[in-house]
């Protein structure tokens, strides 16, 4: 119980009263501070008896499913079943999964009547999400005190990763074949007819062509270009550190599953491997709408481990999974001194026979702090932390390029196009 506004005036004038009284010399005045104080207590007395009596209800008015790092709108509602109308104060607390809102909010619900307060939300962590009880305060009757109390709320949001909009959903490129391949085999579309250059296969004659133009003519064909496809997400406790709106999990969450959404359209195949100190999630490369499916439910689940990131044996998993050679893309932590010779050795182990990306998130804050103009003695030292730390990120991006591995080090808001550019290029140079 907090006291009111009103309740502290009438605090002061006992207090003022009392003084007096003790000052002065006339009886009647020295237990005149008896009646504020009779009024307060008597008054706060009966508003305890009467907050007891109220039915007060709360819940949380928003979608069932939520897309990590997109807002959506939501609103605190309130059910007042008393007859009295009642002015609430509520901090407007939210699950571990949300952006937090700070300041506390008031509103008036009318007797037996509701009300909502409006409000946006912002999930940051995948998973369902259970909401707390929600702590209010209700003014009383004779608005002398609050009156504490916390209104459950029967509310769970499962967060999953963010979808691919229908316009980007279809890649760039053709469908059947990037670029035109002498190649034979079934499945093969035919592309065009040319003119019989030396070397040609008998085989690929067109006979009628020929006896048509009496020049021989061979078929040229498109190879359909089916590929598989991994991705290696890294949930080590480096992931928890910010990358704009959410963490580096979150991010390396949302780029998979929009991934999966390009690359199906191809008729690739697309799995998942999830890793911290051990292998916690692995999904075999499927096509079509069941492999987005389940790398989205896979997904949906996924929490950041208090463990170092063991990629090597991450590594021995996908060796084991992968039966051909096969695109990976690994989504790491390169900033992680630690994590440099490990990952290392968990490319060789996977190149040859399988080609792998590596991406991650290239620190704008290092970038800035490296680049301020100096203001105080301590900067210059800053500057030189950044700088060194900036060297050591680009020995480790050169060592994994020197094992003939791509490496995308961008920042977080530029990171996801650079992942779908490297896929459509090794696509379209039939790197895999």
């Amino acid at each position: 119980m907090h006291f009111s506004e009103r309740a502290y005036a009438l605090l002061v004038a006992t207090a003022i009263l009392a003084i007096a009284g003790l000052w002065s010399d006339e009886p009647a005045l020295a237990l005149l501070w008896r009646w504020p104080a009779a009024l307060l207590l008597f008054g706060v007395a009966c508003e305890g008896f009467l907050i007891r009596r109220v039915a007060l209800s709360g819940d949380v008015e928003t979608a069932a499913r939520a897309a990590l790092g997109c807002e959506q709108s939501a609103a605190f509602a309130f059910r007042n079943a008393s007859s009295r109308s009642l002015q609430i104060e509520f901090a407007p607390v939210t699950p571990v999964g949300f952006e937090s809102l700070t300041a506390t909010r008031f509103v008036t619900v009318p007797g037996r009547g509701g009300a909502r307060d409006p409000f946006t939300l912002l999930p940051v962590r995948l998973g369902p999400q259970r909401w707390p009880p929600l702590p209010v305060r209700c003014l009383g009757a004779a608005a002398l005190a609050w009156w504490p109390r916390e209104l459950p709320i029967a509310r769970v949001i499962n967060v999953a990763p963010e979808s691919m909009k229908l316009a980007r959903a279809r890649p760039r490129g053709q469908r059947t074949g990037l670029r035109s391949r002498r190649a034979l085999g079934a499945g093969s579309e035919l592309y065009q007819l040319r003119a019989y250059t030396r070397g040609d296969p008998l085989a690929r004659i067109d006979w009628k062509a020929t006896a048509r133009s009496g020049a021989l003519v061979t078929r040229e064909f498109n190879e359909d270009q089916h590929l598989d496809i991994l991705i290696a997400l890294d949930a080590g406790r480096f992931s928890r550190v910010r990358a704009g709106l959410l963490d580096r999990l979150g991010l390396y969450a949302n780029i998979a599953a929009r991934f999966a959404q390009i690359a199906t359209p191809n008729d690739d195949r697309v799995g998942l491997v999830v890793f911290a100190d051990r292998p916690l999630a692995v999904c075999a490369p499927e096509r079509g709408l069941r492999a987005i499916a389940r790398l989205h439910s896979t997904l949906a689940r996924l929490d950041v481990q208090a463990a170092e990131s063991d990629p090597v044996s991450a590594a021995l998993t996908i060796r084991a999974l992968l039966k051909h050679r096969s695109l990976i893309i690994v989504l790491t932590d390169l900033d992680d001194t630690a994590a440099g010779e490990p990952l290392a050795r968990a490319v060789r182990l996977l190149c040859p026979p399988h080609l792998v990306v590596v991406a991650g998130v290239q620190s704008s804050e290092i970038h800035e702090l490296a680049r301020r103009q100096a203001h105080g003695w301590r900067d210059p030292w800053v500057a030189l932390a950044a700088r060194e730390h900036e060297r050591r990120g680009e020995a480790r991006r050169v060592q994994l390029r020197r094992l003939g591995t791509p490496v995308i080090a961008t920042p977080e808001d530029a990171l996801e196009e650079a992942v779908f550019a490297e896929y459509e290029r090794l696509r379209r140079r039939r790197r895999v």
